[in-house]
Parts: C-alpha cells; sequence; structure tokens
C-alpha cells in the first residue's frame, strides 16, 4: 500500500524543493521513501513543472473526487445496474460486462473494477455469479476491519519496543527477516540474518504468500539452538502477517520495523544487497532452483568480513552452538 504525505509534509516538501534538495534528501527529511516523495512530485506538479503544496493538495483532492465518483456510477443510474445485474445473472464476468458495455457505445459506461467494487459493497446477492469470490478485491468493509485489526496487532509490536539491547549487537540470536523478490514478481527469496554475525538463511518461495513465508521461516530455524532464535524484526509486507505462527513454531519474538524505515534492518538489507550480486533485479527468479540459492548463501557465509576481523559469518556464528 502506498503513503501518502500530509498537507504539512506537502508544504515542507515545498519548500525544499525550492531550496533545491534532491528527491532523496527531501525524503530524509520529511522521514518517507524517495518513492513517496517521487509519486508525489510527479502526480501534483504544476504544469511548469514547479512543485506548490496548495496545488498539489488540489490536485490530490480531485483525483480521490473522481475516483468516488467512479465507485458510485452503478448506485446513481438504476436503469445501468439493472442491465449490468441482468449480464451478471446471465453468468458473464465483470471484465465481460464492461467489454460488451463498452461495443454498445453507451454514454455511461464502468470498468470491470466498478462493478467489482458494486457488487461486494452494495449488491453481495450477485457474489454468487461471479468466477472469483476469493475476496481478492479491495471493497468490502469486512476485509478492510480485518487489516485494520492486524496492523493494530503490529503496532503492539513495533520495533520501539524490542529490547533496547539488541540494537548494540552484543548477543547472539537477534535475526531480520524480508523478503527478495524476481522481476515481474517471477517468485521470491525469504531472507533471515543473524545481527552479530550476519550468517544468511535462505529459502526461495514460489509465491510470496504468508504461509509461504511462514513455512520459510520454520524450515530456516529448525537446527538453530533455542539459546539462538531471541528474536525476529521483519518489515511490513503481508508475507509477514502469520508472525504468531512464526513466533509458535519458532519460539522467537517477533518485532516489526516502523514503515519505510529500512535502515532499522540494515543488516537485513545490506545482506540483500549481496544476495543480489547473484540473482540482480533484471534477473526472473521462475528458474532459480533451491540448489542455486543455497550455494550463493554458502559463498557469502564463508565471505570474511572486516567488522569480523576477517572472519566469516559461519565461523563468528556456528562456533557459539
Amino acid at each position: 500500500m502506498h503513503y501518502h504525505i500530509t498537507q504539512t509534509e506537502r508544504i515542507e516538501l515545498s519548500l525544499l524543493m525550492r531550496l533545491g534538495h534532491s528527491q532523496r534528501n527531501a525524503a530524509l527529511v520529511l522521514g518517507v521513501s524517495p518513492s513517496t516523495v517521487s509519486r508525489e512530485l510527479a502526480r501534483n506538479r504544476r504544469a511548469s513543472g514547479q512543485y506548490h503544496a496548495t496545488t498539489a493538495r488540489l490536485a490530490s483532492y480531485g483525483r480521490r473526487t473522481d475516483a468516488n465518483a467512479l465507485r458510485t456510477k452503478l448506485l446513481t443510474n438504476p436503469s445501468l445496474a439493472a442491465l449490468v445485474e441482468k449480464k451478471l445473472r446471465e453468468n458473464l464476468s465483470p471484465e465481460q460486462v464492461a467489454g460488451w458495455l463498452a461495443t454498445t457505445k453507451r454514454q455511461v459506461l464502468v470498468s470491470a473494477q466498478t462493478i467489482y467494487d458494486w457488487v461486494y459493497l452494495h449488491a453481495r446477492h450477485l457474489l454468487k455469479h461471479l468466477h472469483c469470490r476469493k475476496g481478492k478485491y479491495r471493497a468490502t468493509r469486512e476485509n478492510s476491519l480485518r487489516k485494520a485489526f492486524r496492523d493494530k496487532q503490529k503496532e503492539a509490536r513495533r520495533i520501539t519496543a524490542r529490547p533496547a539491547h539488541v540494537l548494540a549487537r552484543k548477543t547472539y540470536g537477534h535475526w531480520e527477516g524480508d523478503t527478495v523478490v524476481g522481476k515481474g514478481h517471477s517468485g521470491c527469496i525469504a531472507t533471515f540474518v543473524e545481527r552479530k554475525s550476519g550468517y544468511l538463511r535462505a529459502v526461495k518461495l514460489e509465491r510470496g504468500t504468508a504461509a509461504a513465508f511462514t513455512a520459510a521461516a520454520q524450515t530456516s530455524f529448525t537446527d538453530v539452538p533455542a539459546r539462538y532464535r531471541r528474536t525476529l524484526t521483519l518489515d511490513n509486507g503481508s508475507e509477514m502477517s502469520n508472525y504468531e505462527t512464526i513466533e509458535r513454531q519458532t519460539n522467537l519474538q517477533v518485532y516489526f520495523a516502523q514503515p519505510y524505515h529500512s535502515w532499522e534492518r540494515g543488516t537485513n538489507e545490506n545482506t540483500n544487497g549481496l544476495l543480489r550480486f547473484y540473482f540482480p533485479k533484471s534477473c526472473s527468479f521462475a528458474a532459480v532452483t533451491q540448489e542455486q540459492l543455497d550455494l550463493a548463501v554458502q559463498q557469502l557465509n564463508t565471505r570474511p568480513r572486516k567488522r569480523l576481523g576477517y572472519k566469516t559469518p559461519e565461523q563468528v556464528f556456528k562456533a557459539k552452538w
């Protein structure tokens, strides 16, 4: 989910741009990701290329108004809604209904997403006529409530609640986790890095689902001694949502970094960067095997590190087993 900056942040961004700061520096000052700043500037600059907070607010408000109007189009046009319902009852998909409407050259058209939203929000009696009823479309109140509940649970597990001594890297057993995604979402790799030694475990995932990530965590920590399974700090991806299951299976206490604060998992981010040498962003993971991944991980774990006195992560970590 994208982060939308506030009007106060827009005012700060406008000033930073006028002072000649780069987008990356502005992102650091605002405490948001560089992509958030880039997206804001791309969407809300004036035609002249300048960025002004007031103009940006009006542009953002206009887009939201237009989007809301699209989502209510079927509510304000009963005859169109009746026609869409008729076609859905004939077991046409929303894509087919939207495409058919376009061929009729009607003045009012709707997209497939608008039809899905309307069914899930206002015409749930038509759900049985949809070919896909797995809740992948975003507009149900029930899904929103579940997400809000998960987010509330995560807030109690933020990195700010993690024991302060973990930051000092004085003890072993504190890990960081994330996923590395292949080109075109062609699979991903779950990575787990021990903070003090830099020792890496990684598992190839066919899909970046919560179930797959949970299974990868269990596999990665099966043979790690219990005294070296203390905490695990994760990113905020949806694949990490089964953190309570991970805790039960691994006896690790799970915490979450603040959103868009990748530096709070710096060991993991740096190690993922090293892994990218073997599996660059241009690489499809479709043909990557676990054996190939294991070989890359072995090379990284046996690579001397300056901060370890030129010992390897494997030497440092496994010496404590």
